[in-house]
């Protein structure tokens, strides 16, 4: 983005909810970025799969009316559409293929990361947050510094990159000691051995009733509302 405004907007994992829709109408002229997973409702939230994907048609096409204040993130549920070893739940089976033609056709709208400065501090935004021991893991010898939104946007389609996002951890049911920067569960995060000293990491992916800020570092958002970043203070709240 260019010319950053005062205000970026967060919207959490929408999974074909609505909630995004009353924020972009409230906050016209603020700056938006989207965390990911806009398809695979929860079945008891009553969403088809035909509300969720004109949901993303809609997000996709506020994108391009709007291509430098709006932000969209990969999800693992975006992501197995186009990589299918990505497989988690609630695949859509039945519309499988329209989906992966959606965000094969729309992928140079979508990014793996997002950063900027707030009050002074650096936050980096992705859909499950990078877990400091999957990237030792995966990338042995990077420092705090290498780890930046541009250099994780230029991993996409990288084969060693790709592979890496399937990584789940024991926490979420897999067998990996970490999981990737879309798998990865809150409670990786809440290990201080996991967490970068010098960045604020905003992510959705695990479920919570209520938003968590651990130790100044950690803030997971995923719990079906809208947030706002003030970057002159750096203080995120719910947007009512």
């Amino acid at each position: 983005m260019t010319d950053e405004g005062k205000y970026l907007v967060i919207i959490p994992d929408v999974h074909g909810r609505a909630f995004w829709r009353e924020a972009v109408e409230a906050r016209p002229e603020d700056e938006f970025i989207f965390l990911g997973d806009y398809l695979d409702p929860y079945p008891q939230e009553g969403i088809s799969d035909a509300e969720a994907f004109g949901g993303l048609q809609d997000i996709i096409d506020f994108k391009k009316q709007n291509p430098d204040r709006v932000t969209l993130l990969w999800g693992n549920h975006d992501l197995h559409y186009l990589y299918p070893e990505l497989l988690g739940s609630r695949y859509d089976f039945d519309n499988a293929d329209r989906n992966a033609h959606c965000f094969w056709s729309n992928q140079h709208l979508f990014k793996m990361a997002y950063e900027t400065v707030a009050g002074g501090k650096r936050f980096l935004f992705s859909h499950a947050g990078v877990v400091k021991g999957w990237i030792s893991h995966t990338y042995p010898g990077l420092d705090e510094e290498d780890i930046s939104a541009v250099f994780l946007n230029s991993l996409v389609g990288n084969p060693h990159f790709m592979k890496a996002l399937e990584d789940v951890s024991v926490k979420r049911g897999g067998d990996k000691p970490y999981g990737s920067m879309v798998w990865a569960d809150i409670l990786e995060h809440l290990d201080k051995d996991n967490q970068y000293a010098g960045i604020v990491q905003v992510f959705g992916h695990s479920m919570l009733p209520e938003p968590l800020l651990a130790e100044g570092r950690v803030c997971c958002l995923d719990c079906s509302r809208p947030f706002v970043l003030n970057r002159e203070d750096g203080e995120i709240y719910c947007l009512e």
